[in-house]
């Protein structure tokens, strides 16, 4: 059988709407014989006859009836569709669904960008998810989610999204302004074998031979001779990890860009240590990535957290 919406389906909506092949034929801009054609194609498909005649008079039978409800109310839906995903396009309406990481989600430079998309697309609903990398891979696959913005280090390549890179990172060491540490003029990693660890990471159970971003940092510090692991806690939320370092003197491992959430729990960073970069970027679907909303959204992006 033809698809759905083929020129005899078309054809045999119009021969229902007017019960005049002719008529039909002409709203159609074909000939009389080719409605004609349409329609016993119909019938011979579904072995069902569509229109009983008497005369100059064309009645639908019950068969003709329900399936003329049904077309018309997949056709609707159809155009309400393609209208609904025009818009998401131009940026008229719609809703998107935004992944952020840790690293990013409390930063200025997010917080600008959100901004300007709301001035830029009012008409667009954003739903905004803090969301590890490893959790959100698998929703932007499967189009849960349409973007993620955030740390794509050890990111492997997939023909189902574009990547792209907006920035590096620093992972950096917070303590309490009160801590001892910063009597001493000069710091290094190798200076803070006998101290606990606060980690931004993300992830609510995370096994040590985990790859990736953990395993980075655990990789530094051993190069100066510190299991971090021994005394590690991490944390999902920038908020409780700085709350928990202000009161239980641990150092916060975390990213630069949460400087101005640190300094709101009296928390400083400790001066010339960084630990490692984190690849910050963009991750979008294939599918959506031409859409107007999108480009800006990579452009804000670039702009405001670059």
């Amino acid at each position: 059988m033809e698809s759905l919406f083929s020129r005899t389906t078309v054809q045999f909506i119009a021969a229902y709407e007017n019960l005049n092949f002719r008529i039909a034929a002409e709203k159609c801009l074909v000939t009389q014989p080719a409605i004609t054609k349409s329609i016993k194609k119909i019938e011979s498909d579904y072995n069902m006859k569509l229109f009983d005649k008497r005369g100059t008079k064309m009645t639908p039978t019950e068969f003709a009836d329900d399936l003329y409800k049904e077309l018309v109310d997949m056709r609707d839906t159809a155009s309400s569709l393609r209208l609904k995903f025009e818009n998401l396009y131009e940026g008229n309406s719609g809703h998107l669904n935004i992944a952020v990481g840790v690293t990013l989600q409390s930063s200025q430079g997010f917080v600008d960008l959100i901004s300007n998309i709301n001035l830029k697309f009012p008409n667009v609903s954003l739903n905004i998810s803090s969301m590890i990398k490893d959790t959100c891979i698998p929703l932007l696959k499967d189009g849960e989610v349409d973007l993620w913005i955030g740390d794509i280090s050890d990111l492997k390549n997939d023909d189902q999204f574009i990547k792209k890179f907006i920035k590096k990172i620093p992972l950096v060491l917070y303590a309490n302004k009160k801590n001892q540490l910063f009597n001493k003029k000069k710091l290094s990693l190798s200076d803070l074998k006998n101290q606990k660890w606060s980690l931004l990471l993300g992830g609510a159970l995370i096994k040590k031979n985990k790859p990736g971003t953990l395993n980075s940092i655990v990789h530094e510090f051993q190069k100066k001779g510190i299991d971090i692991t021994k005394n590690l806690t991490t944390f999902s939320s920038p908020t409780a990890l700085f709350a928990s370092v202000k009161n239980n003197g641990n150092l916060a491992i975390a990213a630069k860009s949460l400087n101005n959430i640190a300094k709101n729990f009296d928390l400083k960073e400790v001066e010339n240590i960084n630990i490692l970069d984190l690849d910050v970027g963009i991750i979008v679907r294939n599918k959506i990535a031409d859409y107007k909303i999108i480009k800006n959204m990579i452009d804000f992006s670039l702009k405001n957290l670059g």
